[in-house]
């Protein structure tokens, strides 16, 4: 008969060799460690029959151990000891499934005794064990394994992972267990800082070390810092970055915060492969990466995750810790969670608003979108063209930059509107509201301009893209004078709108049909025009003609959903020649036009920037078109051709259009 197998928890190394050699003696298989995380990686290979465990641990203290081993190994029987014990201490202990709670110092006989009788009621009350829940224990140890070995060293880390699935959470407990703890964490969202901001923050020049601006560089060495959604930064920085970073490089050019952790929501290996992140910068964080698993990969780890926040809510509250019966916490394990661990936070703190008890949680409490989820039709991809719903935003997001032409900071609110409110926006200061309509438009120089009373707001049209392409048809912009132009395209706009998530309004949404061609322009080799023609889907072909490095080229872009547009077009960037920046700064535009939002053209080459597509200038042509053609406020179907066009042949044949009563 094999022995019964106990594994002993504890740094006090003569309470360690104590026990183990009475209990050898005893006749059980006796095995021993020092730290919480190397127990659960024993418990892992090879469970045993019982834990003898102490309280204070290094790095993961007894009571975490004992929360996760019963929740993935409710078999094991836990005998918790503490030379530091409280009532409270035991009581928590004996809840969360603790056999006994045993006080140091303790008599041998009734430890011997304590183990005799947990050892006789496991044996009367055999568990089986969940294969699939296993899997979330597994997950949960590499977790805190990375934690702990990220912890012992000062390198730059990469955190890959879905939103919301805890990687600045990770980050955080890297940085309280590091050398370091002792220094600021900060984080720096790179989706909504400019990105001077970002690159006055992590970098400085050789004069500034030489040179008396020491106070500055020792307040930036003095912070670790996170940059989340690093993806979103522009290729200068990208690149600077890697310099920095690389191991070849001298001391001066590795001017950084004390320690950099940067995170993702994003394929970087995609988008490395699209140009449209380093490859080199990523190469570097080869070895020095966390993944992070979505909740859906991870699903057993929600009850884990459920008590942990119940119980900090209910210590913050002075409030007993609610239970959960098994119908709730079945529907909140099943559930698809797309937003993972920020929105299981977010509908516990709901349901615990509007509990009328704090005792017990029911399935009745549970949000219907969770308990009773809606099986979403098939839906083929040509759906979204024929029968079109009225979209708008589940929630308000944020977003700032700084103006392409007037070079401002500024930036933008997205809030949500009811059904048949159309895309409206509304000045920030005085609140006077500007629907986005052909009848508003004011201008087309340089870019698309609306106005009415007092009111304007410029660079509208990559904004109204990515609404046209989402199929966003009810919205209330909260913004200033001009949009704020990002990197020059609308690829964090896309985010944005993915960040707010989309509601289905189930009204439905008239979609303009195209019987016959329109003209706008005279369709001559050389001369600029735009035609719309029928198609069954809804296309956009440009050909342009312009001096070097441009020449002549074309892209057609046929729209089948958000993700071909969110890929193809969105990343493209606004482009101009060093002759117009000249000439538009001295008109008092283009102040924003700079290295980092903006393709800057002459003697025949690129000067400022990598290209994300070989013909980048064309589909930014097509974007402009896309945003200024959502003035309709309503979807396409037709095929547009455009020749050598701009902002004036688009609304011109827009009121073509519109005056056709289609």
């Amino acid at each position: 008969m094999p022995r019964e197998r106990i594994l002993v928890i504890d740094d006090e190394t003569n309470i360690v060799n104590s026990l183990k050699e009475i209990l050898s003696d005893e006749g059980y298989d006796v095995l021993i460690t020092e730290d919480g995380l190397n127990a659960l990686d024993i418990i892992q290979s090879d469970p045993p029959d019982l834990l003898l465990l102490d309280v204070w641990l290094p790095g993961m203290d007894g009571i975490e151990v004992l929360k996760t081993v019963k929740t993935y190994h409710p078999e094991i029987e836990v005998l918790v000891m503490s030379g530091h014990g409280t009532i409270d201490t035991a009581v928590k202990a004996t809840k969360l499934g603790a056999f006994d709670f045993i006080e140091k110092p303790f008599s041998m006989d009734s430890l011997t005794q304590s183990v005799k009788s947990a050892l006789g009621l496991k044996k009367t009350r055999p568990i089986k064990k969940n294969n699939a829940a296993l899997l979330g224990f597994a997950t949960l140890i590499e977790t805190q394994k990375a934690i702990k070995t990220h912890s012992q060293s000062n390198s730059a880390l990469l955190f890959l992972g879905e939103i919301g699935t805890g990687k600045e959470y990770i980050a955080q407990e890297i940085h309280q267990k590091s050398s370091k703890s002792n220094i600021p964490f900060i984080k720096l969202n790179c989706a909504s800082r400019p990105a001077h901001e970002i690159n006055s923050f992590l970098f400085q020049s050789n004069k500034d070390v030489t040179t008396s601006k020491t106070n500055n560089l020792n307040t930036i060495l003095s912070q670790v810092v996170y940059l989340d959604n690093v993806d979103t930064l522009n290729q200068t920085i990208q690149k600077k970055l890697f310099n920095a970073l690389s191991p070849d490089q001298t001391e001066q050019q590795k001017i950084l915060p004390s320690r950099l952790y940067i995170s993702s929501s994003k394929n970087l290996k995609e988008l490395s492969q699209q140009n449209l992140f380093n490859p080199d910068l990523l190469k570097i964080f080869n070895n020095t990466t966390v993944n992070v698993p979505s909740l859906r990969e991870n699903s057993t780890i929600i009850p884990v995750l459920i008590r942990n926040h119940l119980e900090k809510v209910s210590q913050k509250d002075g409030l007993p810790v609610p239970e959960l019966d098994s119908a709730a916490l079945e529907a909140l394990c099943q559930y698809h969670w797309p937003e993972n661990i920020r929105e299981l936070h977010s509908v516990l703190d709901r349901i615990l608003a509007v509990a009328t008890s704090r005792n017990k949680i029911s399935l009745n409490q549970i949000p219907l979108e969770i308990s009773q989820p809606k099986v979403q039709p098939k839906k083929t991809k040509f759906n979204k063209l024929k029968y079109p719903q009225q979209r708008t935003l589940k929630r308000s997001v944020v977003l700032y930059g700084s103006g392409l032409h007037k070079g401002l900071k500024t930036g933008l609110i997205l809030q949500p509107l009811p059904p048949e409110s159309g895309i409206i926006f509304s000045h920030i200061s005085s609140g006077q509201t500007i629907p986005a309509r052909l009848e508003n438009i004011i201008s087309t120089n340089y870019s698309t301009t609306l106005h009415k009373g007092k009111a304007s707001v410029a660079t509208i049209e990559h904004i109204m893209a990515v609404l046209h392409m989402y199929n966003i048809t009810n919205l209330l912009i909260k913004v200033g004078d001009e949009v704020p132009v990002m990197d020059g395209s609308s690829k964090d706009f896309c985010e944005l709108i993915e960040d707010g998530g989309i509601e289905e309004q189930g009204t439905s949404c008239r979609e303009l049909i195209i019987d016959q061609k329109y003209v706008f322009g005279t369709q001559e080799k050389g001369t600029s025009h735009i035609s719309i023609e029928p198609s069954d889907r809804f296309k956009v072909s440009y050909h342009m003609e312009y001096p070097a490095p441009i020449g002549v080229m074309d892209h057609t872009f046929e729209y089948i959903d958000d993700k071909n547009f969110k890929k193809e077009i969105a990343p493209a960037r606004t482009f101009g020649f060093m002759k117009d920046i000249a000439q538009l700064t001295k008109m008092g535009f283009a102040s924003g036009g700079n290295l980092d939002n903006f393709i800057l053209l002459g003697d025949g080459k690129v000067i400022n920037t990598e290209l994300r597509f070989e013909n980048e200038f064309p589909r930014h042509k097509i974007l402009d078109i896309l945003g200024d053609f959502y003035l309709l406020g309503k979807p396409i179907r037709g095929h547009i051709r455009a020749y050598k066009s701009g902002h004036t042949q688009n609304i011109g044949l827009l009121k073509i259009l519109t005056n056709a009563e289609l």
